[in-house]
């Protein structure tokens, strides 16, 4: 659970379908508004969250947020430690809930004030009590009446996605590997690609960006020959490899070092993702 207090100044801000797909994280942030107001607008209308409210926003959707100032505590969970008790969360994307509305809210609501006061100086344990804790409550407070997710092409992404590159090392990995696992014709798979350049288009760049960062030592561990890290990333040839390594960075595999500079291995939302996938 990623934990933070937040406060700004006046801002408006959109989450699209392109920050979406870029980053692939699939999370939900439960925020508590402690002053001024957020107006949230989404496809379902609009929303304006008060002090005391809670509001539930689902990082695989899209919305707009508009304030003239505010502060809230906010928690980032990933979907799947909700799922067990609350269903699919998306049905709730940007619904507001007033921390009076029911005890359990009420009870959410003086925990996350509590963890804010106290988890600077808690240890690791305890941090991890607290965790444990929230998870508990939030999944009392927000069990879903009915409804239920449906089919929301943003999940899908990222469930692509994340497939993607749990498998970058297997030679096979292609649009017929992903129609088979995910019973997809291709039609709709090249449409989840679209603003990627399509699917084969985005399996190598993510191929190139893991080789790279085991090339710059990004990955830990001692340093590779380049056929092996050829190997790892789907390549079964060390001269196929080398040369799409070349057209997309400009540098012989064997010439990266681990003061290679960072920006190389920056992809569109690579470090965003990998950061909110490790909480």
């Amino acid at each position: 659970m990623l934990f933070f207090d937040h406060a700004a100044c006046a801002h408006s801000a959109e989450r699209t379908m392109s920050h979406i797909v870029a980053q692939g994280v699939d999370h939900i942030v439960i925020g508590l508004q402690t002053s001024g107001m957020t107006r949230l607008t989404c496809s379902d209308g609009n929303a304006v969250a008060g002090v005391g409210d809670f509001f539930i926003l689902d990082l695989a959707q899209r919305f707009q947020s508009a304030t003239d100032g505010m502060a809230a505590i906010n928690i980032c969970v990933p979907r799947r430690r909700l799922e067990c008790e609350v269903g699919k969360l998306n049905v709730r994307h940007a619904q507001i809930l007033p921390s009076g509305g029911s005890p359990l809210l009420k009870l959410m609501a003086d925990h996350l004030l509590n963890m804010r006061a106290c988890l600077r100086h808690a240890d690791a344990e305890q941090q991890r009590r607290l965790t444990s804790a929230a998870l508990a409550i939030c999944n009392a407070a927000l069990v879903a009446d009915n409804g239920s997710a449906g089919d929301y092409p943003a999940i899908a992404a990222i469930e692509v996605r994340q497939f993607i590159d749990q498998n970058i090392h297997q030679p096979e990995l292609g649009v017929e590997l992903l129609c088979e696992h995910f019973g997809l014709s291709r039609t709709p798979l090249y449409r989840l690609f679209e603003t990627d350049g399509g699917v084969a288009n985005y399996i190598r760049n993510r191929r190139l960006a893991r080789a790279m960062r085991i090339l710059a030592g990004k990955e830990g561990g001692p340093r590779q020959r380049v056929s092996a890290v050829a190997y790892a990333c789907g390549y079964e040839s060390e001269k196929i490899f080398s040369r799409a390594f070349r057209r997309r960075y400009g540098v012989n595999p064997r010439d990266v070092n681990k003061v290679f500079p960072g920006a190389a291995v920056r992809d569109k939302g690579i470090l965003l993702a990998s950061w909110i996938r490790n909480l």
